[in-house]
């Protein structure tokens, strides 16, 4: 390894333990967060805005380019407050089909209930049980750890590391990433099989269907050889969007899932119209909520369509990460 390739070396072990240390931060600030949320002050409000922030054009559908924005006002300590937050940490940046749903949650005029810092009455969330798949997030800081731990070792080493037979050390990060999100997706797996479970026994109250349409959402295809985005083809690709209004004690709520599955994306859109056709516009449903978060809510508790897909897309990252490992060590130390 020259000085220009140390010096990058050095530079990408500095990025990613820098990466590494701010994610482990955040995360660690979230689990608390989370924990102080849970005891916060309950109070009416109500939502005065529901939006979705984006720029006016974009090349592809499946680009993270929007985030929902709702804003509500409530009272506390006999002063009024309005907060934008409606989870812990802040909403991401998304695509627009899914912050046009998430937004869908919170319409204008919706009483809800507010958690308030009682330290800090300005500090509110709508619903501090939505956190994100925290899984994932803990993968992906491990995995930023092992890149930075094997940078360092080459950085200490002033040399690029082999194993055995010239396999670089780097190599093997491959079959870790790919083990990674086989780890996450196995998880969520596991997180929705137990909602599935309890969800059974959940209270219920009656509800209405206030949409269910279908999305066509245009993605850019990569492969495509053209380099201008303009001129890339298309695919279409279709969601349902499905919304049913219910109501908790004196709490309006906008639920979304149909079950606990992953979003079914369709490529036809005669498969994505017979999924609308099962929930009428303006249906009698029967929705099942979470006690202890009503926000949380389901209309077929047990209903298994896209429930086995993270189970699917776990194995198929665990073959390839199985079959890159046993390639690297067969090339390593044979």
């Amino acid at each position: 390894m020259d000085s220009t390739q140390l010096l990058w070396t050095q530079i990408g072990a500095g990025v990613c333990t820098l990466l590494f240390g701010g994610m482990l931060f955040n995360l660690l600030r979230l689990r608390n967060r989370l924990a102080a949320a849970a005891s916060w002050t309950r109070v009416e409000g109500v939502v005065i805005a529901s939006q979705v922030s984006a720029p006016p054009s974009h090349a592809s559908d499946d680009l993270n380019d929007a985030t929902p924005v709702v804003r509500y006002r409530y009272s506390m300590c006999n002063q009024e407050f309005e907060g934008d937050k409606t989870r812990i940490g802040g909403e991401p940046m998304t695509t627009r089909t899914l912050a046009t749903r998430l937004a869908a949650r919170y319409p204008v005029g919706a009483a809800v209930e507010v958690h308030v810092d009682p330290n800090d009455p300005s500090n509110a969330v709508l619903d501090p049980s939505q956190v994100g798949n925290l899984a994932a997030q803990a993968m992906l800081t491990l995995t930023f750890g092992v890149i930075a731990a094997v940078l360092i070792a080459h950085t200490v080493a002033g040399r690029v590391l082999y194993v055995g037979q010239g396999v670089p050390l780097f190599a093997f990060l491959l079959p870790v990433v790919a083990f990674a999100a086989s780890i996450a997706a196995f998880l969520s797996f596991v997180r929705m099989r137990r909602l599935a479970r309890a969800s059974r026994s959940w209270p219920t109250v009656p509800g209405r269907i206030t949409s269910s349409s279908v999305i066509e959402e245009l993605i850019e295809d990569r492969r495509d050889d053209d380099k201008t985005s303009i001129n890339r083809k298309k695919i279409h690709r279709y969601q349902l969007d499905l919304r049913y209004a219910y109501r908790v004690g004196k709490r309006d709520y906008v639920g979304i899932n149909p079950n606990w599955g992953w979003t079914g994306v369709y490529g036809l859109r005669e498969l994505a119209d017979k999924a609308a056709a099962h929930f009428p516009l303006g249906g009698a449903v029967t929705i099942y909520y979470d006690p202890d978060h009503p926000a949380n809510a389901v209309l077929e508790p047990g209903g298994r369509q896209g429930s086995f897909a993270p189970l699917v897309f776990g194995a198929i990252s665990a073959a390839v990460g199985a079959v890159l490992l046993v390639f690297f060590l067969r090339a390593g130390f044979s």
